[in-house]
């Protein structure tokens, strides 16, 4: 016996079709909040770029900053060398002793005139004393060469028993040689103090001086008195 043929195919437009009305607005999908667009349909929109924020750089010194600084440091430097240098130059400085001598020392040149110089003499003093003895032995040799010429022509020299002072213009040394064999009579630097003494007996003479440095060998110590003598026989 035939078995009769189910159709289980729903025709078009049966029970179970169901048609949207025209004026009614389809459902919206499952996670989706009213009024959003599909996000597979709609195109993905890229986020506006904005250009690289730039880094603030260093703030700008004036050149005037750079150029004390240099300054300052070449001031420090000349001021340590200044105070470098004259720290040296306090130190190299020779320290007085309280116990030391203040007289200077005597130079050379007078030490080979005056052999033993006194130790209580000063250089001031030794020098001066010095000149003046000199002077003295230069006066009496004068005085000796003009008696030299005068006795050439009178072949005597002037006579004084006694011994007279040059210093005196009415002797008769001074009026027999001055002025035609010597200008004028020296006398002593230290005069009246000191002075120069003549004595002749006509043939022979001698003039006589004191000599203010007592250890001058060309004297002779008589008493406290370093005497000079020049005669006419005498080699200077």
């Amino acid at each position: 016996m035939d078995q009769p043929t189910i159709n289980n195919s729903t025709p078009q437009g049966g029970p179970n079709s169901f048609e949207m009305p025209p004026n009614v607005a389809p459902p919206e999908p499952m996670g989706q909040k009213p009024g959003e667009q599909n996000p597979v349909s709609q195109p993905p929109v890229s986020a506006p770029t904005s250009a690289p924020e730039q880094m603030p750089g260093p703030p700008h010194k004036p050149a005037l900053s750079y150029v004390m600084i240099v300054i300052l440091v070449i001031i420090l430097i000349l001021g340590t060398l200044l105070f470098a240098s004259w720290r040296g130059w306090i130190g190299s400085q020779p320290k007085s002793s309280p116990t030391a001598s203040t007289s200077p020392k005597i130079s050379p040149a007078i030490s080979s005139v005056l052999p033993t110089a006194s130790p209580e003499a000063s250089s001031s003093s030794v020098t001066t004393t010095n000149v003046n003895d000199e002077t003295r032995k230069k006066d009496l040799a004068n005085i000796k060469s003009a008696l030299k010429k005068y006795y050439a022509v009178k072949a005597e020299y002037p006579a004084s028993d006694s011994v007279i002072k040059t210093s005196d213009a009415n002797s008769v040394l001074a009026q027999a040689i001055v002025p035609t064999y010597l200008q004028s009579l020296p006398n002593d630097p230290l005069a009246p103090n000191f002075y120069y003494g003549y004595k002749s007996d006509g043939q022979t003479f001698e003039i006589t001086t004191v000599l203010e440095d007592k250890s001058d060998s060309s004297g002779t110590m008589t008493g406290n008195l370093n005497i000079y003598k020049v005669t006419d026989s005498s080699t200077e």
